[in-house]
């Protein structure tokens, strides 16, 4: 049996596990717990990292080539002049209805936020205080 056969039946099996066999399997091939997604994503992640056990990965020079590529593409996370995210100015204001009830957040000047009177360091600080658990503050007041 070559090893294309034997990725083939691999793959088989992954295709054909149920839930609890697949994160296990996930933990025996990567070392770490899967995250929180769908079966079908962790499934191709495995297929890949099955793929790469039995055929190698990305040779050096391909993998050099894909960096030179990368360096004069403007949307590349590896451009070293990545755009700074920008403060947000004094005065700003953040509006969000939650669970029925309308909630406002100023912008001041030092980058803290003010609600209901108080200062807070950061806008998930707000987000947290307002829903009682951990949330993005730029994703719960729609400015990510």
């Amino acid at each position: 049996m070559n090893k294309a056969d034997i990725l083939k039946r691999q793959i088989e099996a992954i295709e054909n596990s149920d839930g609890s066999e697949i994160k296990s399997r996930f933990m025996e091939l990567f070392g770490f717990e899967c995250g929180a997604t769908n079966g079908r994503n962790i499934r191709n992640r495995m297929i890949c990292k099955l793929q790469e056990i039995y055929f190698g990965g990305i040779s050096d020079a391909d993998r050099e080539q894909l960096a030179k590529l990368a360096e004069n593409d403007p949307l590349s996370n590896l451009k070293t002049g990545v755009a700074k995210p920008r403060k947000m100015s004094r005065g700003t204001r953040l509006r969000r209805n939650w669970n029925g009830a309308d909630y406002e957040v100023i912008a001041l000047s030092d980058g803290q936020f003010e609600f209901e009177g108080e200062k807070y360091r950061s806008l998930s600080a707000v987000a947290s205080k307002i829903t009682g658990t951990h949330w993005n503050g730029k994703k719960f007041f729609g400015v990510k």
